[in-house]
């Protein structure tokens, strides 16, 4: 079984400082000259049997490869493979003769293969012992894949597990990932080409599993597991924002699965008698809070689009300055920060886990009773903008968690709550936005530029009076939630 992450640098001129880096130190290794070859048939049909089949040429052997289906979730790549010496490019299926193939390859044998894209790269490679004892093979490659009259470029580094636990692959991506420019890739050389031959749609790439979660079994893996989705689901979304860097709607929602995921780990904390995840909590949180700025500046744009669109106002100069601003943030507050975050956790998880003995829904009713009552007593704190927001946000933590654990009361039970909640926060965000506003907008209002302080001055009016109607709203939603059964009661 391969198990390896792949990581994709996202500069080209940082390559001769990946490999100068102290913990791979690949600089002086010989570059291997590679050419591969991938085959299938005309119609696709081994593509279709979930496997992939090459014959790369590694220096001066030829090695024909077959990978069989397996998982990409997070850039950690994980599938059967198979290795045979041959003497040359030529296809030829025969050379596998492992008896769990049999039945696969049998119908294949005899038809013809066709060669669909090949890879032509360098390769820097060695084997190191990390600090668990592991080995894992580090490999540099640099070329591109080539398929029909298209080019892409290959600028990779690959941790691949000789003999170890695959949590070692992981820490060892994080620490790079520190230092480096550098993104975790589920997208294998193989797809990525037949992405570029137009032999796959564009959303073939491999997306997260879900999580199945059954009342019985073990809270603390179940959580782990839970939390380790959520962090492949970053990563997917986290190459999303950095492929489109100035678009609100990925940083949007690669926010909403970092708080979701921070929920979690407020929900573990029981779990977690030496505190092994308190420190990287505390990073998660804090490098989220830094995002704030960013998302205060594009809820901003985006309430003044809605509010010019209404008026018939040209959207400049504020927009302008809003987008600006958006934009300085976003290089302040870099996004490759959280990768490592990302990579540690799940280490983490994979390493000692979160065993508990008890079950997931006696342990998840529990928490989430202490939860609703500590809403209860945040709503009794007043109205104030400091209450409020502190209110707002044990709803958040309240909403997440018992969305994330609805599997565990099937049928309708949890809908009627984790609507009543969805519309308390959403009330409770217009009213948090319409303080932002206060804070971002009020110097623009009485500045010396007369359009752009009239233009603020409009949207901070706008948002005040969203403010009043949000408050209303929130009075009544809060008298429902009051009312609403909870799935754990």
């Amino acid at each position: 079984m391969e198990q390896e992450l792949k990581l994709r640098l996202l500069d080209p001129g940082a390559w001769e400082q990946m490999l100068a880096h102290p913990l791979l130190a690949l600089q002086d290794t010989p570059a291997i000259p590679m050419h591969a070859i991938y085959y299938d048939t005309a119609d696709a049909a081994l593509q279709r049997a979930g496997l992939a089949y090459r014959v790369r040429q590694e220096g001066e052997r030829w090695v024909a490869t077959l990978k069989g289906e397996g998982n990409a979730a997070g850039g950690l790549h994980q599938r059967p493979e198979w290795n045979v010496a041959v003497t040359d490019t030529r296809p030829c299926l025969a050379v596998f003769t492992e008896s769990t193939l049999q039945a696969a390859l049998e119908p294949l044998r005899e038809r013809p293969l066709l060669a669909i894209l090949e890879t032509q790269f360098q390769r820097n490679e060695k084997v190191i012992s990390w600090e668990d004892g592991s080995r894992i093979q580090l490999a540099a490659d640099r070329g591109e894949i080539r398929a029909n009259a298209a080019r892409e470029p290959i600028l990779e580094l690959e941790l691949e597990l000789v003999d170890g636990h695959p949590a070692a692959v992981l820490t060892l991506g994080a620490a790079l990932c520190r230092d480096l420019p550098l993104l975790p890739d589920a997208q294998s050389k193989m797809l990525r080409g037949l992405l570029l031959a137009g032999l796959l749609p564009e959303n073939a790439t491999p997306r997260p599993k879900a999580v199945r979660l059954r009342r019985h079994d073990d809270a603390g893996d179940s959580i782990a597991a839970l939390m380790t989705a959520h962090c492949h689901q970053a990563l997917a979304e986290l190459a999303a924002c950095l492929a489109a860097p100035a678009a609100a709607e990925p940083f949007h929602q690669l926010r909403k699965t970092i708080r979701s995921l921070r929920s979690l780990l407020r929900l573990s904390r029981p779990l977690d008698p030496e505190k092994s995840l308190a420190a990287l909590r505390r990073e998660l949180a804090a490098w989220f809070h830094q995002q704030n700025v960013r998302r205060d500046y594009d809820a901003l744009g985006l309430y003044w689009a809605q509010l010019g669109e209404e008026m018939g106002i040209t959207p400049e100069p504020l927009a302008g300055f809003l987008r600006d601003r958006s934009e300085a943030a976003q290089e302040q507050a870099d996004l490759r920060a959280v990768v490592a975050l990302l990579l540690s956790l799940w280490a983490l998880l994979l390493r000692p886990g979160l065993p508990s003995g008890q079950p997931l829904q006696d342990f998840c009713e529990g928490q989430l009773r202490q939860w609703d009552q500590r809403v209860h007593r945040a709503h009794q704190a007043g109205e104030d903008a400091a209450s409020l927001h502190a209110l707002r946000i044990q709803i958040k933590n309240l909403r997440y968690a018992a969305l994330a654990m609805s599997p565990l009361w099937p049928g309708q039970d949890s809908k009627p709550l984790l609507k009543v909640l969805a519309n308390l926060q959403e009330s409770l965000g217009g009213i948090r936005d319409a303080q932002m506003a206060l804070e971002r907008c009020s110097p623009l209002a009485h500045g010396r530029k007369a359009l752009l302080a009239y233009e603020a001055g409009l949207l901070l009016g706008y948002l005040q009076a969203r403010r009043s109607k949000h408050l209303k709203k929130c009075r009544k939603h809060w008298e429902r939630l009051r009312t609403t059964a909870r799935p754990w009661d």
